[in-house]
């Protein structure tokens, strides 16, 4: 009889896999560890955590366990960290809903995807465990949630210091721009979509999955994470005194119909680096991309992540 009752116990048991970062963002999430256990535990889910000192760690979490047997993996950290998972998990074959709560300093893709950036509401709305199927990006052989590009903003995200972005957030981007525009400059690309072929000067250029990236919300604002298509936005080469205006009119989402910046549609985009003197540097999801040229798919409906119900 005891046996009965466990085997029933164990089968009735709900369980979530928790893994966070304790050095993204401000760190704020270890302040709000213990509200993700009151929460969930209050739902009767059972959770088992894992701590990450490093990006390794990711696949060794999740292959040194049965991944068959969790409701949902829940993942604390920055747009860098979701995208090692992410990219984990289809290496690995695992197939499981996602969850993210935003504990970056930039927090792109859960900002994307409607979630609050405040780690209480997230947990919360994690915890109502409403589940939709999502697109991703395959460039070359590696996957990302929300975008791929390069040029100039590109190199800031990654060339600026971890710790002062904790330390700072966002004004640590400010900064580490304001030290990169003496080395500003265009490039000849070659971009290749179902409809057409371009090729032309940029400064810089992203394909988006989400409206997003850097902090400009409106960047992409037409662009869906369940429309089967990319948004790619390109700033043509340009005075650079008229560079402000098409920043100003970024904040606002207004920017796609100047006259300087490309703004195309399309589930499959190659781009090429036509320079013979320099290589681009690329940016995947706030971390270093794949080296050019960039071959991207959109692959629809891929994953299965916990979003905020729709209202």
């Amino acid at each position: 009889m005891w046996n009965q009752n466990w085997e029933v116990y164990i089968m009735d048991t709900k369980y979530i896999f928790l893994i966070y970062n304790p050095v993204s963002g401000n760190k704020s999430f270890c302040e709000n560890l213990d509200y993700f256990f009151e929460t969930f535990q209050n739902k009767g889910y059972e959770i088992h955590i894992y701590r990450t000192s490093c990006e390794e760690d990711f696949s060794k979490a999740l292959q040194s366990r049965d991944m068959k047997i969790y409701d949902a993996l829940i993942v604390a950290g920055g747009d860098g960290s979701i995208n090692f998972v992410l990219n984990c998990l289809i290496e690995l074959n695992i197939d499981i809903p996602l969850g993210v709560i935003p504990a970056g300093t930039m927090n792109d893709i859960c900002y994307n995807m409607g979630m609050s950036l405040d780690i209480v509401e997230a947990i919360d709305s994690l915890s109502l465990m409403h589940m939709e199927k999502v697109d991703i990006g395959l460039t070359n052989d590696k996957y990302f949630l929300n975008t791929c590009g390069a040029g100039l903003f590109m190199e800031v995200s990654q060339n600026t210091d971890r710790q002062l972005k904790n330390v700072m957030g966002r004004a640590a981007y400010l900064l580490t721009g304001i030290k990169e525009l003496p080395k500003f400059k265009k490039w000849r690309i070659r971009i290749t979509t179902d409809e057409k072929v371009i090729e032309d000067e940029f400064y810089f250029f992203i394909v988006m999955n989400g409206k997003g990236a850097g902090g400009f919300h409106k960047l992409a604002p037409e662009a869906s994470m369940n429309d089967g298509l990319f948004d790619l936005i390109a700033v043509k080469a340009c005075p650079l005194n008229e560079l402000p205006i098409i920043f100003a009119k970024v904040l606002t989402g207004t920017h796609t119909t100047n006259k300087n910046v490309l703004h195309l549609k399309s589930e499959n985009i190659s781009i090429e680096n036509m320079e013979d003197t320099f290589d681009l540097l690329t940016d995947m999801d706030g971390e270093e991309g794949p080296q050019m040229p960039l071959k991207m798919s959109v692959i629809p409906s891929r994953i299965k992540m916990i979003l905020p119900p729709k209202q």
